[in-house]
């Protein structure tokens, strides 16, 4: 059994694959010891896991983990079943690294943009040559929220909430459209302009706020759990 930890800015996403079918996921807030070791009391035949982290991972979940299994870290220097070209490959999300392989692993070599909405929204390309060719890096729903109510005086930090509807009425309803229909235009955008340049292209939607902007998309793929995936493909890789 193959572990993998992806530890994100917000949330930490845990997977647990069997062969080649993820037998558990979960997501935690805050991801402490004792949740590793309830992972490892449920799946006692945990051989190796891979962790993806843009945050610190705590010295003491390292030991542990150490102690029980053949721990990887994504880095620069990984394995990796596609070729990364990014011009400066130490300084490249780890996040976006997984879900670059996980999508390539879903659809092999084809053209495609992989769009992870999270706390980023992060767009991802990989080639029919199977070349990571890099992507750009945007503000999320929940940050774009934060950045209004941060660098203003008097507009207030709202929870955002799915809308159809493209004229706010109150400062509330203003700020939601604005958002989230300036959002999803900015994605619809990315995408024309890729296949603008790329006749043949698929689109992979996954992140925590995909579900959320789903209803948003036509002639997409929405993948849940593609870091993780992602990870697994690459310590099979490795």
């Amino acid at each position: 059994m193959i572990l993998t930890i992806d530890f994100g800015n917000s949330r930490v996403k845990v997977g647990v694959f069997h062969q080649q079918q993820m037998v558990y996921h979960a997501a935690f807030d805050k991801f402490t010891l004792a949740e590793v070791k309830k992972i490892f009391n449920l799946f006692a035949d945990i051989e190796k896991c891979i962790i993806s982290n843009v945050v610190d991972v705590s010295a003491a979940i390292d030991k542990f983990i150490s102690s029980k299994a053949t721990l990887i870290y994504l880095n620069s220097t990984t394995l990796l079943p596609i070729k990364n070209k990014y011009k400066t490959p130490a300084t490249l999300g780890k996040d976006r690294l997984a879900v670059s392989c996980g999508a390539f692993n879903i659809l092999g070599k084809q053209n495609i943009l992989v769009i992870n909405c999270g706390t980023c929204i992060t767009y991802d390309f990989i080639n029919s040559k199977k070349e990571y060719l890099g992507g750009s890096i945007s503000l999320g729903l929940e940050m774009r929220c934060k950045a209004l109510n941060y660098f203003t005086q008097k507009l207030p930090l709202i929870k955002i909430k799915n809308i159809d509807y493209l004229i706010g009425n109150d400062t509330e309803s203003s700020i939601i459209a604005g958002v989230v229909n300036g959002t999803v235009a900015e994605i619809k955008g990315v995408i024309k302009n890729y296949k603008k340049k790329y006749l043949s292209l698929q689109v992979v939607i996954t992140g925590g706020d995909a579900e959320f902007l789903a209803k948003h998309f036509k002639n997409c793929i929405f993948a849940p759990h593609l870091t993780l995936i992602g990870l697994h493909s690459i310590i099979n890789h490795s």
